[in-house]
């Protein structure tokens, strides 16, 4: 294999892991927990104080 070939094999490989590592670190995150207010992991006592506490 030439010098050339093995330089431009190599810089598509590393091209494609930054791009891998750019889309995972510019990504839709995903919020941990349930993320909605149906979730029942949350005590009523608890979902009462958020909403007060996001009023204004």
């Amino acid at each position: 294999m030439s010098a050339a070939l093995q330089t431009v094999i190599t810089l598509l490989i590393v091209a494609v892991a930054a791009a891998l590592l750019l889309r995972s670190w510019f990504g839709k995150k995903k919020s941990p927990g349930c993320g909605n207010e149906s979730c029942s992991a949350v005590s009523p006592e608890i979902r009462k104080l958020q909403s007060k506490l996001r009023k204004p």
